[in-house]
């Protein structure tokens, strides 16, 4: 049975209708077995409800909800957190800041750093997970349109490695990141984090693929470009689908935070056949992944 809730809109209006309401939902999904001490893992506390903390009655450590999560200190009430973990999963488009602050009341400038904390979350789960099946690889670029170069060599656009299972009639899992350069070290370090060694990778005979053989089972063909929906499809229909999310909810983002925007699209992806659990399962992210600053994501 699954951890996760699934929920429609009107059951999440339903649910989470207040502070309190949003408040325990966190705590069963961070503690569903009951509290536990982050200390001694003593399984009792006192709850102190003026500072909404949990003191062990072991050690007597002193514990909040929220901490080392992307909610610590948070003055944002959690009913907009929670909305705004809703408007971000059930829509495959995304939600913009720009719509994200108008429709909970709160400045740009929170509303950005929300979806940013929102996409960190996301990234770092998809992190725990590696591709295990028959696998399409495949780059792409990114940027505004420009004189020059198009495709690989051009200097102006953020180069993108794109690796999804092919399962025949349906695409599995997929995972999206961006590289410096389109060299044999970074498709190293790419496969070596993102795929489980062992398995067939069918790629085009571009040059650097040609490290993959070493703990792959690597197929390499010349792919033309009127070839490559017949021979890599399910890789480039993900590109278009991308490339349009991107355009179409945000109109092209920065070379900086576009990997944010890449971990995004793909979190929502590869859990597609479960959309109605989406809300609870970013929540459960969020509660899984440390709390960074404004600072941090400006650098």
């Amino acid at each position: 049975m699954s951890k996760y809730t699934a929920l429609s809109f009107f059951e999440f209006q339903e649910l989470f209708r207040t502070e309190d309401a949003c408040y325990k939902h966190l705590q069963n999904l961070r503690w569903p077995d009951g509290f536990q001490c982050p200390e001694c893992g003593h399984r009792k506390a006192y709850f102190m409800n003026k500072r909404k903390v949990f003191q062990c009655e072991n050690c007597r450590h002193q514990t909040s909800l929220t901490a080392k999560t992307i909610f610590h200190k948070t003055h944002t009430p959690l009913r907009k957190w929670f909305w705004a973990v809703y408007l971000v999963g059930s829509d495959k488009r995304g939600c913009s800041a720009t719509q994200l602050y108008k429709k909970i009341a709160v400045s740009y400038p929170t509303a950005w750093l929300m979806i940013h904390k929102i996409r960190k979350a996301m990234k770092d789960r998809d992190a725990l997970y590696k591709l295990d099946h028959f696998i399409e690889m495949d780059d792409a670029y990114f940027g505004s349109k420009s004189k020059g170069k198009r495709g690989r060599g051009a200097s102006n656009k953020s180069k993108v490695v794109i690796a999804v299972e092919n399962r025949g009639n349906c695409a599995g899992y997929a995972t999206m990141h961006v590289v410096e350069h389109l060299d044999s070290g970074n498709l190293s370090e790419f496969v070596r984090n993102h795929i489980e060694p062992n398995y067939i990778i069918k790629t085009d005979a571009y040059p650097s693929y040609n490290v993959l053989s070493m703990d792959h089972d690597h197929q390499k063909e010349i792919v033309e470009a009127h070839e490559a929906m017949k021979k890599l499809p399910w890789v480039h229909i993900l590109i278009g689908n991308v490339k349009s999310f991107i355009r179409g909810t945000y109109h092209g983002v920065s070379h900086k935070h576009l990997q944010q925007y890449l971990s995004e699209f793909c979190y929502r992806f590869n859990r597609r056949f479960a959309e109605y659990q989406l809300t609870d399962r970013i929540l459960y992210a969020c509660l899984n992944t440390h709390q960074f600053t404004l600072a941090e994501l400006t650098l």
